[in-house]
């Protein structure tokens, strides 16, 4: 199923941190709301892996939620609320409720490992029966080493306010059986080499990281859904930018990739580490290469 308020292309947002004292840049967050608004996308994850939240007090996270719903641009919010604390992730959802956000989004507990079936039933269960907001799930399991089974997600399938699953696995086979296994569910294709077989299958849109710093051709990828010959080219333009993209740490060259675009050069946190003087200009020549130029927020595609 396809929901349309959550329908189309969603940027998981970065969380800017300055150079200098590693404190969050809001001004910055308020620019990139307008910058992926302006070029046609759909919505926002906030909090999510790009937005490096495991690296946040829950105060900064409250602070960032208020702030990105104070400036939301006529976006569409879901706000990731997971934590390995079941405490503060219903905290974290009942303020990011309260606050106005469309939809949320909550990891598995991440810390505790080989999680049974049943535990992770339970702990989804306690949630929905508390919060009566659209929920999504999110499925990470390369970074929580915990997958969310068939199993689970049949056993929450009662529950109305359960609408989806954001599936980041990167396995075309599990997205695949998500989408097809669970036509009631909205699913987001997490990975952007799989965009155009995901929509072609039934997913409701992506939730990717390229869509933080190559907005318009996400958004044109999605809009040419009923041209397959033009989808084709642009995902084949989209999926050789990720493989350049995955060449460097993902948040740094995030990050810096919206520095060549215009914005403030902003800082990850630790233990992650920005790019190397190095790294960026490797980054820049392969650019070059893939005939992707950014004049300012202008972004040029060469022709190849």
């Amino acid at each position: 199923m396809v929901f349309e308020q959550f329908e189309g292309v969603f940027a998981p947002i970065p969380t800017p941190f300055s150079i200098k004292d590693k404190a969050i840049n809001f001004d910055f967050i308020e620019q990139h709301l307008r910058f992926l608004s302006e070029r046609g996308v759909n919505g926002i994850v906030v909090l999510g892996t790009n937005g490096e939240f495991p690296s946040l007090s829950i105060e900064e996270r409250r602070n960032i939620i208020a702030w990105v719903m104070k400036f939301r641009a006529g976006l569409k919010v879901i706000v990731q609320t997971g934590s390995s604390s079941f405490v503060e992730t219903v905290g974290l959802c009942d303020y990011a409720r309260e606050m106005g956000a469309d939809g949320l989004l909550i990891s598995c507990p991440y810390y505790f490992k080989n999680i049974a079936d049943e535990a992770l039933i339970e702990y989804y269960r306690e949630i929905l029966n508390r919060i009566q907001h659209p929920i999504f799930l999110y499925n990470m399991p390369q970074n929580t080493h915990v997958t969310i089974s068939r199993k689970t997600i049949e056993a929450l399938l009662s529950f109305r306010h359960f609408v989806g699953l954001k599936d980041s696995s990167g396995s075309w086979d599990e997205t695949k059986s998500y989408i097809e296994s669970f036509r009631s569910l909205h699913i987001f294709v997490g990975n952007d080499a799989l965009i155009n077989s995901g929509l072609r299958a039934g997913a409701g849109g992506s939730i990717t990281a390229a869509t933080n710093t190559v907005p318009e051709l996400l958004a044109e990828i999605y809009s040419s859904r009923h041209d397959p010959q033009k989808q084709d080219q642009l995902q084949q333009k989209l999926s050789a930018y990720r493989q350049l993209f995955q060449k460097f740490p993902i948040h740094a060259a995030t990050k810096y990739l919206l520095h060549l675009r215009g914005f403030d050069e902003c800082s990850v946190r630790a233990p992650l580490q920005n790019l190397t003087e190095s790294q960026k200009r490797e980054f820049e020549r392969d650019l070059e290469k893939l005939g992707i130029e950014f004049l300012g927020e202008k972004m040029v595609i060469q022709k190849n």
